[in-house]
């Protein structure tokens, strides 16, 4: 999903502070009588995984795998109203990490570096009777490292095993345009349509270790999205959709392919039994059609013969309880599915087919009205199936390219804390 989308399914949020009220979910900082409110959030996570080979599991040798990584993200948030009809909210996040993997075979490699910098900002126009529209832009500063020399490249792991995949990529620019539709007392509608033009950029070879640098070229990327959320008594209920197409991502000049669509969608239903136990419901279902790729002998893009791309299934239960005024403990279960490869345009290459369950919890600590303590830990297991050889549609299958039943445990733990003034 493109940030400009992701974005977008976002805004549905702020509005939504007025349906929550008394629901016991959290209330964001801005109240009425302030006009402007700024938060700050840093968080320290640590995650820690092994397995029965490294990544990229391709390498035979790679047995077992183990990596860890160490994440700390910061945001900057300011939101406020020049004046009663509208409404600023600017974003900066950006972050450090620290990821090593250390499995056989020489899959051994680390990296220390600052993540890319996002930037956005949006402006809600209030002033219109029944309908709030916004226009969002967003950014990718390219802060972080895209291009990782010698065994570093060995420090990226799977994205369904640690947070931060990638480290760095091209300067990216979205622009959402979309508006907010109060219907009646206790339901709002937000549809937006976005685009994000993603920059090229050098990394490290994608074709295998040793090799020359490459260019990426990812291909932009434009959505449209439709998002209700209903308040029904204590129940508040959220769903939305968004539709995906991308242009074709090049390595080098050269047509790779072109991401298939993908169609997004999302519910979730949260329940308040009281004034201090909630509990929410969320499910999230893509699908993602195979890839375009140019076949030399016509010459055209066609669809892959094979799926390379994927169906993807999430669901997750969460329940938190206010024990005191300054406490509030949560836990929860989650389980993801995915049924086939899923291509990753920024970094050419895919994340292979898996299924994974976690379960975890949270206590946090209202330090001050102002100010709170975040501690959470999670358990995960991770299950990926076997792939046979790799066969291209043009050459054949790659014998010695065959992956057997993998295998992965981990733990995530984190502790962060948040600032509003």
């Amino acid at each position: 999903m493109s940030r400009a989308a992701i974005v977008a399914c976002g805004l549905v949020a702020a509005p939504l502070s007025v349906l929550a009220a008394g629901t016991g979910l959290p209330a964001p900082a801005t109240t009425a009588a302030s006009a402007w409110s700024m938060l700050f959030d840093i968080d320290t996570r640590f995650t820690s995984w092994s397995g029965t080979r490294g990544t990229p599991n391709v390498y035979d040798l790679g047995t077992p795998g183990r990596g860890s990584l160490f994440y700390m993200p910061m945001a900057l948030q300011i939101v406020g109203k020049p004046n009663p009809d509208l409404k600023l909210e600017l974003m900066a996040r950006t972050g450090w990490v620290d990821a090593r993997q250390n499995s056989g075979g020489g899959l051994a490699g680390r990296v220390s570096a600052l993540t890319d910098t996002l930037v956005s900002g949006t402006m809600t126009y209030l002033g219109m009777p029944g309908i709030q529209p916004f226009v969002s832009i967003n950014a990718n500063l390219p802060t972080g490292a895209a291009n990782l020399r010698g065994t570093g490249a060995f420090a990226r792991m799977d994205p369904d095993l640690v947070e931060v995949p990638n480290f760095g990529e091209g300067f990216n620019l979205g622009g959402t345009l979309g508006a907010n539709i109060p219907v009646g007392e206790f339901t709002l509608l937000t549809a937006s349509v976005s685009h994000t033009w993603r920059g090229p950029y050098t990394r490290d070879p994608v074709t295998g270790f040793g090799d020359p640098d490459n260019r990426m070229q990812p291909g932009s990327s434009s959505s449209a999205s439709l998002q209700v959320a209903h308040m029904l008594g204590a129940l508040l209920i959220k769903a939305g959709a968004t539709y995906i197409i991308n242009t074709a991502t090049r390595i080098d000049g050269t047509y790779i392919n072109r991401p298939g669509e993908t169609i997004a969608l999302t519910a979730s239903a949260g329940y308040t039994w009281n004034p201090d136990h909630n509990t929410t419901l969320s499910a999230s279902f893509s699908r993602t059609n195979p890839n375009l790729i140019f076949d030399p002998a016509i010459p055209a893009a066609v669809r892959e013969a094979f799926n390379s791309n994927s169906n993807a299934v999430r669901l997750r239960l969460d329940h938190s309880y206010r024990l005191t005024e300054q406490w509030m403990v949560g836990a929860f279960v989650s389980w993801f599915n995915r049924d086939a490869n899923a291509y990753v345009p920024t970094s050419g290459a895919f994340s292979p087919a898996k299924s994974k369950w976690a379960v975890g919890g949270s206590a946090r600590y209202q330090v001050t009205q102002n100010a709170a303590l975040t501690l959470r830990a999670e358990h995960f297991w991770v299950h990926q199936r076997s792939r046979p050889d790799v066969v291209d549609p043009f050459l054949g299958p790659f014998p010695g390219t065959a992956i057997p039943a993998l295998s992965y445990t981990g733990w995530t733990v984190s502790l962060g804390g948040t600032i509003t003034y």
